[in-house]
């Protein structure tokens, strides 16, 4: 009995708390389709290095290093993620060389659940 009355008030208590303390990290809306980096006129695809890479940090700097090729030599250039919003539609996300993503925007970021494609394709993104 007294078990059962410990597991009453256990669930009582635990239902009174802020849900600020028991809810779950709130995932990014956007899940990523392709990531591409380069320039508009030589890019590569780098989903399966951003996805390596993410299982392992939340924070990633960009550079040549990170993904492992220079697709333009001498060029700035940037990562395009293309990525379905929660109404359906695709969105780009561009950063920049030399600045850090933050993957809490981007759904399954450090478990790699993304990246199994339905991108349009498109260097400047659907239209």
């Amino acid at each position: 009995m007294f078990k059962v009355r410990l597991a009453i008030f256990l669930t009582l208590a635990l239902s009174f708390l802020p849900a600020t303390l028991t809810a779950q990290p709130r995932e990014g809306e956007f899940v990523i389709l392709s990531a591409q980096y380069g320039t508009e006129h030589r890019h590569v695809d780098v989903t399966e290095r951003l996805r390596d890479a993410a299982r392992h940090e939340r924070m990633i700097r960009l550079d040549n290093r990170t993904f492992g090729v220079d697709p333009e030599k001498g060029v700035p250039k940037v990562l395009r993620i293309y990525a379905r919003g929660p109404a359906g539609h695709e969105h780009m996300f561009e950063y920049m060389e030399g600045t850090v993503i933050d993957g809490s925007r981007f759904r399954g970021w450090d478990r790699g659940e993304w990246g199994n494609g339905g991108w349009s394709g498109r260097w400047e993104g659907e239209v």
